[in-house]
C-alpha cells in the first residue's frame, strides 16, 4: 500500500520556517512510535529511523511486533522525537501526526533501504542480525503535521508545519 500522498525528491512543501524541523529529523535518529490497536488500546515503541524526501520517514520493524500489527496495511500514528537528559533552557523536541504503511512495491522497498541503509551501514553487513533482519519489513511514515519545540529560542518556542 502507498503512503496517501505523493512522495517527492524535492522537499520543498516544508515552508522555509520549517526548515528547522527538517534540520531536527536528520539530526536524530530514534523516535517514539504511537500506536493505536483495534480495541482501541495505545501503544509505543523506540525506533530507528531515516530522513528520505518528502519528508518520508522509514523504519524497519518485524511485521509481528505490537506497532505493526496495529499499523498493518496503513494506520494514523503520532511519534516525538528528542534528546534525553535536557535543561530546560535547552529542551528541543519533535511531535509529528502522519500516516505509516508498510513499503510494499518493488520501488518502495529499494527507496527505503537505499535511505535506511546508508543511516545504519550495519543493516548491510551485521551477520549477526541476519536472521532477524530477514523477518523484518521496512515501514514509511508520511508527516502530516510536526511541531518543533525548541526553548534555546526562547522559552515554548514552537514552529509548525502542516502537509497537504
Amino acid at each position: 500500500m502507498s503512503l496517501p500522498r505523493q512522495i517527492t525528491a524535492d522537499p520543498s512543501p516544508l515552508s522555509p520556517m520549517s526548515s528547522r524541523i527538517l534540520s531536527f529529523l536528520t539530526a536524530h535518529n530514534t523516535l517514539t512510535l504511537a500506536t493505536i490497536g483495534p480495541k482501541g488500546r495505545p501503544h509505543a515503541c523506540a525506533l530507528f529511523y531515516a530522513v528520505g524526501p518528502g519528508p518520508t520517514l522509514y523504519f524497519l520493524s518485524d511485521p509481528a511486533t505490537t506497532h505493526a500489527q496495529h499499523i498493518g496495511a496503513g494506520s494514523q500514528i503520532a511519534a516525538a522525537i528528542q534528546q534525553d537528559g535536557q535543561d530546560w533552557r535547552e529542551i528541543r523536541g519533535l511531535q509529528l501526526h502522519g500516516f505509516a504503511a508498510p513499503c510494499l512495491t518493488a520501488n518502495e522497498k529499494a527507496t527505503a533501504h537505499q535511505i535506511y541503509a546508508a543511516r545504519f551501514p550495519f543493516v548491510a553487513t551485521a551477520s549477526r542480525l541476519a536472521e532477524a533482519l530477514a523477518r523484518a519489513r521496512y515501514y514509511q511514515i508520511a508527516p502530516s503535521w510536526m511541531r518543533l519545540t525548541d526553548n534555546t529560542l526562547g522559552f515554548g518556542h514552537k514552529e509548525e508545519w502542516q502537509g497537504a
